[in-house]
């Protein structure tokens, strides 16, 4: 039987080469490859694959299987493995960079597992997708890639996942270009709340893939496949071609399956060269076809004919599932050694089986059924109870091949004994459902591990022993609680969770559940229901009340200081905070003694006084490095972070921020990198730097929507809507600003007269602000007024001075002022000026000395607030609060002109100008420039810096370094940012200048030289 011709896909094959070839230009592309199993998928994916070999793509070819769901990753493992081996250790490295213990997860046999590190779930497993994922963008980067990824439907949930992150960070240009993902699956009968259909779905709606779905042949197609497959005229197969569709809907695995029937009886066979058709050589009978009810009539058919050891060998695979090796082969005992290559052979020359050349593993060469639907049918035919003892020798064969190994096999030895069907007795098979669990939550396969603890959990308690007080129960609960929460099926997980406390209860464990205890509540105050996550700790506490100097209940008492501070019950969480501390100091622990000061940092930040927070922050940090805990160091420096940025203290903000890159990057926490990404782009926010960050919310907004921070989203939401504010950009700015007012709980009108359990103070009160200042902007100032001074009661209630000050006091003062209530601008400045003094917080108070000195300019004297103006800016300026002095210089333009000396005031708007054109400020920058022409001074002309197409003062200076061939990681060090915020720079950088590449960058800077951003 010839190879079937690839016929009637021309219009496929043409999206598909399209893509290959934007791929090959940079722009990363991802298709759905879907229709009904055996329509040619597959065949469709090789024909791609072989004309992306040719012209330079490295290609990774992985294929699911039914029988693998429960295995994390497989089918990336399958595509990427044989990539990576065939590369020299040197290459590897490079590759690796550092990360082979995060890509231990998706490729164990080729790395090892990093050190359990204490990173939440979702940490570990964002780690290891962005690990995969930058690896994937290195291989890029060498070379173009396709990645094909087949029968799609059967990849387990972590595969679905994975496939999602990478499609979606290709697509926003995080990683290389150089891309092409092609998955393809059948949709039969496929669940539309299945994880494929739902990654499918969202990634076509954001426009990271297309999808393509391949139809069944039509008649005319199916004698074009017939001629071209025989060498024969389509006149003398017509009518062959026509009973071959009728009776296989045009389906081309059926057409061949059937094809391979009528050669296999002698109905069509090759004489003298020539296909022909024995009834009518010059025009093959359809008569001559006898169709049955379904393909597996016509599989079944074609095997009767095979010998007995090759049938018993082809049965087994189909046991086996999928892919299967020789050794396993040889191991189970199928059919005698002696007739094992024999029958191997026979399969592969009736094209049963196909042999597999690139596994690695020359000596043990591996073999998969040529389509999946063969596997399927010989499976279905061998019936259950033959089927449930193949399963039963199959285990027995694995348990004594693998020995004391066996437990590394879980996965594969817990499908074959649960499928053996043994009854609830089996605890043969429970041990290796709870080990096949155990290693899919390590590998942060969470819906694998649920594969296999649900029905460890049947069994335990159909067992009939006293399951709830066992410990192995427990162990189950506890497993099953944490991948269901993984999941993010909180509901589900809470339950579990429950169940686990009330065992580790009544076996007496009080330790495990308190420890049980503060899970629940952690989930709680995720959920913004600290009310609740304090009665945990509450009951985890009384739990432990016979053990009052232990490390469970310092952790209490810090997670409860930790919610107590969220809800601004400020002496409570004080009391809990200094309890820690004093037990943490007794146990002479300094992990737990730089947990303690890092709360008293936090606490003391928010309500003062500022020199108790900073050296308490000075303790914890100390602390905090000797205990060697890069994550608890982080959280310190990202902690001073904010007490600095608070205060206005610039060169303590940029150390403790380079501080926190730093080691947010050595953890290669993703959640670490977004708490640090939401100090940075506020500060960079505050100090004009818009377009850094921009560059860093980029990233930050979707991986925070990705891994469910919940508190921590609505504030990257204002940080940037504010930017987009600076910009002009209103439509945006409310966009963000509004989902941020929703997701903070600020839509409950009763949170805002505090009759209802508060909510986390530290969203509601920038959501506050944020609204505030877009709704000041707008012009919609009582509202504004309105929504400040509610924020600022949540502030008031929960203590937290620093919020007002920052920035919501601010924003309420001017709007007071545009609302010409001179007297509330007053009442609040000096209740600005009163708590700045108490903190020890300049900004507070240059913010203080510009109310005073707008007071004056709107009902005093102008020429009087000239000076006063002059020394707010001044002090803005200092404090690197460029935007906001900027808009000082326009005042103290309208005051000089008002004065009478206009050559001044048009210097001071000439000043504003240039400023606000470097920042990119458009709404700014409209209204000075109307503002120089109502006093007759010159305008200057518009440049190019401002406009489409040129690089801002920071995308000048990386272009300038790229250009002098320094790296991402030399860069990031030169200018104190972080690397990825380097590269995001670098895509806007491209996309701006229409280059390609540093090559092409560099080059562009050589030829024109600029020395500002307008010559670009």
């Amino acid at each position: 039987m010839p190879p079937l011709s690839l016929i009637g896909r021309d219009a496929e094959l043409e999206v598909l080469t399209a893509a290959l070839a934007e791929s090959a230009a940079g722009h990363a592309a991802t298709i759905f490859l879907t229709g009904e199993a055996g329509v040619g998928k597959t065949r469709l994916a090789t024909s791609l694959a072989d004309a992306a070999s040719r012209q330079g793509f490295s290609v990774a070819r992985g294929q699911a299987f039914a029988v693998e769901l429960g295995v994390p990753y497989a089918i990336f493992t399958d595509a990427l493995l044989p990539l990576l081996r065939g590369l020299d250790p040197g290459a590897l490295t490079v590759l690796t960079r550092g990360a082979t213990g995060d890509l231990a997860a998706v490729l164990p046999s080729l790395f090892a597992a990093a050190p359990p590190t204490g990173a939440a779930a979702d940490e570990a497993k964002a780690r290891t997708f962005w690990s995969v994922a930058q690896l994937i963008g290195r291989l890029c980067a060498r070379r173009p890639l396709l990645l094909v990824l087949d029968n799609l439907q059967w990849a387990d949930d972590a595969s679905m996942a994975l496939l999602h992150f990478l499609a979606r960070q290709a697509h926003a240009g995080a990683i290389d270009g150089h891309l092409m993902i092609l998955a393809a699956h059948a949709d039969d009968d496929r669940d539309v709340a299945s994880p494929l259909s739902t990654a499918e779905r969202s990634l076509v709606s954001v426009g990271a893939a297309r999808s393509i779905r391949l139809s069944p042949l039509s008649r005319e197609q199916t004698t074009a496949l017939l001629a071209h497959t025989f060498e024969a005229p389509p006149a003398t197969v017509r009518d062959l071609a026509a009973a071959v569709h009728d009776w296989t809907r045009g389906n081309p695995f059926f057409i061949d399956e059937t094809l391979k029937s009528l050669i296999e009886a002698q109905q069509i066979q090759r004489l003298d060269g020539t296909w022909t058709g024995l009834a009518r050589p010059d025009r093959w009978q359809g008569a001559t076809l006898t169709p049955s009810r379904s393909v597996s009539d016509v599989v079944l058919s074609r095997a009767v004919r095979l010998t007995e050891f090759a049938r018993a060998l082809l049965d087994a695979s189909a046991v086996l599932g999928g892919r299967v090796r020789a050794s396993v082969l040889r191991a189970i005992g199928a059919v005698p050694e002696p007739a094992l290559l024999d029958a191997l052979d026979e399969l592969c020359r009736g094209q049963w089986m196909v042999e597999i050349t690139d596994t690695g593993d020359v000596a043990d060469t591996s073999y998969d059924f040529s389509h999946p639907l063969v596997r399927s049918a010989l499976y279905d035919a061998l019936g259950r109870a033959r089927a449930r003892a193949m399963h039963d020798r199959i285990s027995a064969a694995f348990e004594h091949l693998y020995a004391a190994n066996a437990l590394a096999h879980a996965d594969e030895l817990a499908f074959h004994h649960t499928r053996a069907e043994r009854g609830p007795g089996d605890l043969r098979a429970l041990r290796y459902l709870v080990a096949a669990g155990r290693q899919a939550i390590a590998r942060h396969a969470d819906a694998a591990a649920t594969e296999y603890l649900e029905p460890a959990l049947r069994a335990i308690e159909r067992s009939g022993e006293r399951a709830a007080t066992t410990r192995e129960h427990l162990d189950v609960l506890v497993l099953l609680a944490r991948a269901r929460q993984r999941l993010g099926e909180i509901d589900v997980a809470r339950v579990l969770w429950q169940r686990a406390f009330d065992d580790a209860k009544a076996a007496g464990d009080s330790r495990e559940a308190a420890a049980i205890a503060r899970r629940i509540g952690l989930i709680a105050a995720a959920a913004n229901a600290h009310a609740e996550a304090i009665a945990r700790y509450d009951a985890g506490l009384s739990l432990l009340a016979s053990e009052s100097e232990g490390e469970p209940v310092v952790l209490l008492h810090l997670a409860r200081a930790d919610a107590l501070h969220a809800i601004g019950r400020r002496e409570e969480a004080l009391t809990d905070a200094h309890t820690a501390l004093a037990i943490a100091t007794r146990l002479d622990k300094r992990s737990l003694l730089a947990r303690a000061h890092r709360a008293l940092l936090l606490l003391h930040t928010w309500s003062g006084p500022s020199e108790r927070a900073k050296m308490h922050g000075e303790q914890a940090a100390a602390l905090a490095a000797e205990s060697g805990d890069a994550s608890l160091e982080w959280s310190v420096h990202r902690a001073m972070a904010v007490h600095a940025g608070l205060t206005g203290d610039t060169p303590r903000i940029a150390h403790h921020l380079k501080e926190t890159r730093r080691l947010a990057e050595e953890t290669r926490s993703p959640v670490l990198q977004l708490w640090t990404a939401d100090v940075e782009i506020e500060y960079l926010g505050g100090i004009g730097e818009w377009q850094a960050a921009l560059a860093i919310s980029d990233w930050a907004i979707p991986a925070a929507r990705a891994l469910g921070q919940r508190t921590l989203l609505p504030r990257l939401l204002v940080w940037t809507g504010l930017v987009h504010r600076g910009l002009g950009d209103l439509a945006h700015a409310r966009s963000l600003i509004e989902e941020a007012w929703a997701l903070s709980g600020a839509t409950d009108e009763r949170e805002l007269r505090g009759d209802v359990p508060a909510l986390d103070v530290h969203a509601l009160v920038p959501a506050h602000t944020g609204m505030a200042g877009y709704l000041m902007t707008a012009g919609e100032n009582e509202r504004a007024l309105a929504i400040g001074e509610a924020g600022l009661a949540l502030a008031d209630r929960a203590g937290y001075v620093a919020w007002g000050i920052y920035r919501l006091l601010p924003f309420i003062i001017e709007t007071a002022l545009y609302l010409e209530d001179y007297e509330r601008a007053k009442t609040h400045n000096a209740r600005l000026r009163r708590d700045a003094v108490a903190m020890g917080h300049p900004l507070g108070l240059a913010w203080a000395d510009t109310t005073d000195a707008l007071l004056t300019l709107l009902t005093g004297d102008p020429a009087e607030a000239v000076p006063l103006l002059r020394s707010a800016r001044l002090a803005l300026e200092q404090a690197s609060f460029v935007f906001d002095a900027a808009r000082l210089r326009r005042l103290i333009a309208r005051a000089l002109s008002a004065a009478g000396d206009t050559p001044a005031a048009a210097r001071e708007l000439q000043e504003a100008h240039a400023i606000f054109e470097r920042l990119g400020a458009a709404r700014e920058l409209r209204t000075t420039r109307e503002e120089l022409r109502a006093i007759g001074a010159r305008v200057p002309p518009k440049r190019g810096g401002s406009g489409e197409g040129a690089l801002s003062s920071r995308e000048l200076e990386i272009a300038r370094l790229v250009a002098a061939r320094k790296s991402n990681k030399e860069i990031g060090t030169a200018l104190d940012i972080s690397s990825r915020t380097v590269s995001t720079h670098l895509s806007n950088i491209f996309t701006k200048l229409g280059v390609t590449s540093r090559g092409e960058l560099a080059d562009r800077m050589r030829e024109h030289g600029p020395t500002t951003s307008s010559d670009v």
